[in-house]
């Protein structure tokens, strides 16, 4: 009984570390270059080309999660394709369209984990029954049924998005601070997690003040994970956590859901500050941050007055008081809260 429970928390475990490193391997080429990128590539075929490149990466991340925790679950070569392939068809990122495929976006990331789940279990439970027929029926059945399983299950799993989604869109109706306090709050708390911001974001609309809102609430999340992590994981991991790509630590905050009381602290201020700025932007900032800095440039091109002035509050709001209070309520957490250490915010992945 014991092992059985040891080896669905492993299982699981890899699940999550897979879905954190893949996160960062598929959106961090975008996130680093994207922005920069819009700016240049007019006109310039090679620029347009690596543009293209770093988007279609992101299509690819369903793929990636799929094939890593297959890896990490000691699955032989053939068996990662066809789990990679599996999670692939079944994340949403693929669509079919007047016979056409069609890559789109990132899928949706719990569909991904309830499918790259199923393919690997499905693959294990397989594995050795079909003798020397195996290298002909599982790359049958392991992408058909887990990938068709996917595409069944994504209308409904994606549903938890619109009706996050729905319950912010009320938060709009508010009075302004009080909207982008709740709307800073939430989407700090939503994003190190397996639902996708941008995909609420534009599935409701959010512009102006509310999309500022949000985008603020995404650096307290950064900013809140970035001191966390800084004592206890290599520069590497640091580093992505400083260029914004947060979400790579989905296990560390599944794991230790406590890491949600620095998150709203750092979610109030960050709602606060958007409005006393008046940080606006579009719905597909609002699921940025500061990464590529799509925010601040967003924000910018929509605020009145002298551009210096402007540069300044905006340095002010997305990096000098977010940082500043992310070291205080995370020096300030650790002394109230027995449980709450740097060693939870440790990320790590199974070693081969």
């Amino acid at each position: 009984m014991v092992k059985n429970e040891q080896k669905k928390a492993s299982f699981l475990s890899v699940i999550l570390n897979a879905v954190g490193a893949g996160v960062v391997i598929a959106l961090l080429p975008n996130a680093l270059l994207g922005e920069l990128l819009k700016f240049f590539k007019n006109g310039n075929e090679f620029l347009e080309l690596i543009f293209q490149l770093v988007i279609t990466i992101q299509s690819f991340m369903a793929f990636i999660i799929g094939a890593l925790a297959a890896y990490h679950l000691k699955i032989s070569g053939p068996g990662i394709m066809f789990v990679g392939t599996a999670t692939m068809l079944g994340s949403g990122a693929v669509k079919f369209q007047d016979n056409i495929i069609i890559l789109q976006g990132i899928g949706d990331i719990i569909n991904v984990m309830l499918t790259v789940s199923l393919s690997c279990g499905l693959y294990l439970l397989l594995k050795g029954k079909f003798g020397s027929l195996e290298m002909i029926v599982l790359p049958v059945i392991i992408p058909i049924i887990d990938g068709g399983i996917g595409l069944m299950t994504l209308p409904y799993v994606s549903r938890i998005t619109q009706t996050l989604g729905h319950i912010i869109h009320t938060f709009t109706e508010l009075n302004p601070l009080l909207m982008s306090i709740l709307i800073a709050v939430v989407f700090a708390l939503l994003m190190v997690t397996p639902i996708s911001l941008v995909a609420i974001a534009t599935g409701i609309s959010l512009t102006g003040l509310g999309s500022g809102a949000a985008n603020m609430g995404i650096v307290a999340a950064c900013v809140t994970f970035l001191f966390g992590s800084m004592r206890v994981n290599q520069v590497g991991v640091n580093v992505v956590l400083l260029i914004g790509a947060a979400k790579m630590m989905i296990p560390v905050y599944l794991k230790h859901p406590i890491i949600a009381v620095p998150l709203m602290i750092n979610g109030i201020v960050a709602g606060v500050v958007a409005y006393f700025v008046n940080i606006q932007g579009t719905p597909m900032s609002a699921g940025f941050g500061y990464t590529g800095f799509v925010g601040p440039i967003n924000a910018f091109n929509r605020m009145d007055g002298d551009p210096f002035i402007n540069i300044l509050l905006l340095l002010l709001a997305y990096f000098i008081i977010p940082f500043t209070v992310g070291f205080f309520v995370h020096t300030f957490t650790k002394r109230i809260i027995p449980n709450y250490t740097d060693q939870i915010y440790r990320f790590e992945i199974e070693q081969s």
